[in-house]
């Protein structure tokens, strides 16, 4: 049997099921997710399969009966991605797709409880499509906002707007249904689905938004069904990095506002409200995921409207600052008790500090330095909302623990031969070399696509695993307009979190102007050229594998003449092959 044979096999064996649901959680509907695994099985397959050169558009392509590491499955889901967003966005009116939405007339009870496939069936179909299209990468995909701009060619704001406008249908829409009543094997099978977010949530992303707590419920149910790449993937690990400890925010803290950041003040670091409480109330426990510690949480409201939030984290401080954000779940989805209830559970901490060096990680970022140990002031901290659109942030009172330092699993080794170290002269100055991470890319202070009021994004189109160019989009947030100037964009690659080209000596090159009205935004179109800047045999080429990308660039300095950077990642698995 060919290779190519092999894992086509492999993979409907151990995951047909999860495409059918990852599919169903697209077009709601069994028979048109079941064609959409077919189609992208055919166009990812037949694709890699066939010798270099005949491929449709010209590119590369793999051939699979040589023997490689491939991931066909994260292939094929962006193939079913793309094409169900090709076929529906050529539908223009409402009226083209409602009946994706229509449920089965003869649904089994237990199922339609099990999954309250009716439910949100009629929620989402008061949606419009591009809002619809946002709430199934979002909640289904677990999407940032970021992917999910990349993935449907538009800015991160619209995105936002998008989402926003989503939530407001949905609660409302939610709130008038009566969700079924669960029997014990449901609540049972629930109970196993939150044990396991738990101990993946540090890969989830994002803010709380005020998302209701039927709409996470159902969410969840719907999860039972569908796919769930959060149950899938691995723990990302995360010590304290001098370079890194002040003035930078993991991913999942950004959305909830400025002051959270490493190096921030303990000042800072309080609870917004009384209406949910925390109390660490025992040590800590070292187990395989990292660090935990028993935490009570309640609410002090005699009566108020039922509450979810992301799963407690663990804060570390010395000396009045914060050294180690925790880079926990932010999002809903975690049920708290009801008014004027208590209950006990756990805070928790990854093996690795979230204030040391990073790299690119499966949906957030991988950080890899063991946090030291030592006496630290540990608060247990956790984002909360209710169905009525308040949100807050809870913090306990610190407790002076003992900290142990916690093994870090170790990095996935690099099969890409590199000078390791190597800097070209035009990169002095910077932490940017030959093996370096994604946090030694120069870039903003706070969010690595950010500076002042400048956000930096990229996206490509077409759905090819080989893009030609990577489009950078510089938008403005804060309602001014910008007038600077910047290098040219230039693409950064890494390999298995390390970067093995650095782009083009752009620094060199004549400046450009940089004109981003208030609210606007402006693009510039990047050719994609595999670098071999960093690789010890320059004329064989950068091997076969899955390569991440990075658009980065530097800005006129600000008025204290530091150099100002933006960087941000611009395709997450460009793939050379034979």
């Amino acid at each position: 049997m060919a290779q190519w044979e092999s894992e086509l096999e492999e993979l409907m064996a151990r995951r047909g099921r999860a495409l059918v649901g990852y599919g169903y959680t697209l077009c709601r509907d069994r028979t048109q997710a079941e064609d959409l695994v077919q189609d992208a099985l055919v166009k990812v397959f037949s694709r890699l399969r066939r010798p270099r050169g005949m491929a449709d558009d010209g590119g590369q392509v793999v051939d699979l009966d040589q023997p490689r590491l491939t991931n066909a499955e994260a292939y094929v889901r962006r193939a079913m991605l793309t094409i169900y967003l090709d076929g529906y966005r050529r539908q223009t009116s409402w009226t083209g797709i409602k009946h994706l939405l229509a449920d089965e007339d003869r649904a089994p009870a237990a199922e339609r409880v099990a999954t309250a496939r009716v439910d949100v069936a009629v929620a989402l179909a008061q949606l419009s499509p591009r809002q619809r299209e946002s709430v199934v990468l979002r909640f289904f995909e677990d999407m940032t906002v970021p992917q999910i701009a990349q993935t449907l060619g538009t800015s991160q704001g619209t995105i936002k707007r998008h989402l926003s406008n989503a939530m407001e249908v949905l609660r409302g829409s939610l709130a008038e249904i009566t969700v079924p009543e669960m029997d014990t094997a449901l609540d049972e099978r629930l109970d196993v689905v939150s044990g396991l977010v738990r101990r993946r949530r540090a890969v989830k992303v994002g803010a709380l938004g005020g998302a209701s707590l039927v709409l996470a419920g159902l969410l969840a149910m719907a999860a039972l069904w569908g796919p769930s790449r959060l149950l899938s993937e691995p723990v990302v690990p995360a010590t304290q990095s001098p370079a890194q400890a002040g003035g930078w925010a993991p991913m999942q803290w950004t959305d909830q506002g400025p002051q959270y950041r490493c190096g921030m003040e303990v000042t800072e670091l309080t609870s917004t409200s009384d209406t949910v409480e925390l109390e660490l109330t025992g040590d800590l426990t070292v187990d395989g995921y990292g660090l935990t510690a028993p935490v009570r949480i309640t609410r002090t409201d005699a009566e108020g409207p039922a509450m979810d939030g992301g799963y407690p984290m663990l804060v570390f401080a010395q000396n009045g600052q914060v050294v180690d954000l925790g880079a926990g779940w932010h999002e809903g989805g975690y049920p708290l008790p009801g008014a004027g209830e208590s209950q006990d559970d756990v805070a928790e901490a990854a093996a690795a500090t979230a204030c040391g060096d990073w790299t690119v990680g499966m949906i957030s970022e991988t950080f890899l330095e063991p946090r030291p140990a030592g006496t630290y002031d540990v608060y247990a901290v956790m984002p909360w909302a209710d169905g009525d659109g308040t949100s807050g942030m809870a913090v306990s009172e610190p407790v002076t623990l003992e900290v142990p330092e916690v093994d870090v699993p170790a990095e996935e080794p690099l099969t890409v031969d590199i000078r390791d170290g190597y800097q070209p002269e035009w990169l002095e100055g910077t932490r940017l070399a030959c093996g370096a991470h994604a946090s030694d890319i120069p870039q903003g202070p706070h969010v690595p696509a950010e500076r002042g009021n400048l956000r930096l994004s990229a996206d490509t189109s077409g759905g090819s695993l080989t893009p030609t160019e990577v489009t950078a989009t510089f938008e403005e947030t804060a309602g001014k307009a910008v007038d600077t100037t910047r290098t040219p964009v230039t693409l950064v690659w890494l390999s298995a979190g390390r970067v093995v080209g650095v782009g083009r000596d752009v620094w060199s090159e004549p400046a450009e102007d940089l004109r981003v009205d208030a609210g606007g935004d402006t693009s510039v179109v990047v050719p994609v050229e595999p670098d071999v800047t960093c690789l010890a045999d320059p004329d064989a080429g950068l091997p076969d594998g899955a390569y991440t990308l990075f658009a980065f660039t530097e800005l006129d300095p600000g008025s204290d003449g530091e150099p100002q950077y933006l960087a941000t990642e611009a395709f997450a698995d460009y793939y050379i092959g034979e």
